[in-house]
């Protein structure tokens, strides 16, 4: 089963290579954007399609496919946040006997230098008090109840209870994204963007994190906080909270040639030419060939090839085109060298890996 799966990835690889070589083949007699007598040539799984004003609209309807969506579950955001205190919290507990909130001597005798840690029992001892329980407690409920007992050797004793090193609580972030590890909760509401910051290190999805609590699996998709402001997919994060950030994996396009090489998320809103080009700066107007501009596509209409769609940025009316031509999930945008003889050796180099990777992960999926 697994060798004929690999056999199959194998011959789609093989094909969509074979058709990318024969294009390639009639670069050094070819000038762009491609004619319709070299395009003649070609084999029946490439199918070159020369994008203008006249078939946009057509292009669009007939080959686009929107990015990849994902539902969204996200987990109950509770109105209020409580910091409630647990085994190994430090707390810091102070007792006042005067209206001026002055220590006196007798005041340090029930204040100890460091405060009291809650032991793997959740209780802590309190002088004249004695045992305490603060286990699943807030501060305000730990200091009412020192409060009462204390009246029994203070007159209208007035205590004041704060964590002073917050130890018992911690969620876990996990996946691709930087700063992975656990994340230690205070009393200050940690929500998920504070977890998962969006410009650091890695590529996750944000689209589709995982939040696992209490035995069940939430998807939050953060991206519509932050694109669409839906205060439901930033969810306050809860003791013991596990967060997974998925790999990027069908939301992208990959951006090659004599622009900036790179993998681009494709937001759920999807995104033009125009502003992927924009994004990164534009394409080299030294070295890049303006004629040269192509959009790599594995669609439905061409089975087991792929069509490749060709745009003329010397004319002013491919400004209009760009912002008309939607890009989809693992697009493959290439612009060449000139001359465009160099357009065989940059395909070969750029696409065996990058349909290896596809062609690979695809069986890898359906064992």
């Amino acid at each position: 089963m697994l060798s004929s799966q690999l056999s199959s990835g194998r011959k789609l690889i093989a094909a969509a290579l074979c058709g990318l070589f024969a294009l390639a083949s009639c670069g050094e007699h070819m000038a762009f954007p491609v004619s319709e007598s070299a395009q003649e040539r070609l084999p029946g799984n490439v199918n070159v399609i020369r994008v203008t004003t006249k078939n946009i609209a057509h292009v669009r309807q007939v080959y686009y496919e929107p990015p990849v969506s994902h539902a969204a579950n996200p987990p109950y955001d509770p109105g209020r946040y409580a910091y409630r205190v647990g085994a190994g919290d430090q707390l810091r507990i102070q007792v006042w006997t005067t209206p001026e909130r002055a220590p006196t001597g007798s005041d340090a005798a029930l204040r100890p230098a460091e405060g009291p840690v809650i032991d793997e029992t959740g209780h802590f001892f309190y002088p004249f008090v004695g045992e305490v329980r603060a286990q699943g407690r807030t501060v305000s409920d730990i200091r009412n109840e020192l409060t009462d007992r204390l009246r029994a050797y203070i007159t209208d004793p007035q205590v004041e209870v704060a964590v002073q090193e917050f130890r018992a609580h911690s969620v876990l972030l996990t996946g691709a994204v930087g700063g992975v590890g656990p994340r230690t909760l205070t009393n200050v509401p940690l929500r998920l963007i504070d977890l998962v910051n969006p410009s650091g290190e890695g590529g996750g999805d944000l689209s589709r994190i995982e939040v696992r609590r209490r035995g069940q699996t939430f998807t939050v998709n953060l991206r519509a906080f932050l694109e669409e402001g839906d205060y439901r997919q930033n969810p306050i994060l809860l003791p013991g909270d596990v967060v997974f950030v998925p790999e990027l994996r069908d939301n992208k396009i990959f951006v090659f040639g004599e622009i900036a090489t790179t993998e681009v998320p494709l937001d759920p809103g999807g995104k033009s030419l125009t502003e992927l080009l924009a994004e990164l700066g534009g394409i080299d107007r030294m070295r890049a060939n303006a004629k040269g501009v192509f959009v790599f596509r594995r669609t439905k209409v061409t089975t087991s090839g792929f069509d490749v769609f060709q745009f003329d940025l010397s004319d002013a009316s491919a400004l209009i085109l760009l912002s008309d031509f939607p890009l989809s999930p693992l697009d493959i945008v290439f612009v060449t060298k000139d001359p465009v003889t160099q357009w065989t050796d940059t395909v070969g180099r750029v696409l065996i890996p990058v349909y290896g990777f596809l062609e690979v992960r695809s069986v890898a999926e359906s064992l």
